[in-house]
């Protein structure tokens, strides 16, 4: 973890811990609204971005990108590069819907 990541990651904390007490305000409540709100809507969007680029390669090799993934993590299907750029792409479509499923509540 970096620097910043770990600096942030205490401000998150202490954050909570405002909300834990009971000493937030409106516009503190507001604004972390907004940004999660920007960042769904954010996710969203590179979602379907990845979801595109996944239905292209499906109709193009014939196989859903679970299948393939599932092969290809194996070694079971050789070293294309369409398949490492459509491995990167199923993981990050896997990442994004995983942040997703957190900025709205549901992980």
């Amino acid at each position: 973890m970096t620097e910043s990541q770990s600096t942030t990651k205490d401000k998150i904390k202490n954050i909570g811990r405002i909300f834990e007490k009971g000493l937030q305000d409106e516009y503190l409540s507001r604004s972390i609204g907004k940004i999660i709100e920007h960042e769904r809507d954010k996710t969203l969007r590179e979602i379907e971005a990845f979801g595109r680029d996944l239905v292209r390669f499906e109709d193009t090799y014939h196989i859903t990108s679970n299948e393939f993934f599932e092969r290809f993590e194996k070694g079971e299907l050789g070293d294309s590069e369409d398949y490492f750029e459509w491995s990167a792409i199923v993981q990050m479509h896997r990442r994004s819907t995983e942040r997703l499923a957190m900025l709205e509540g549901e992980a």
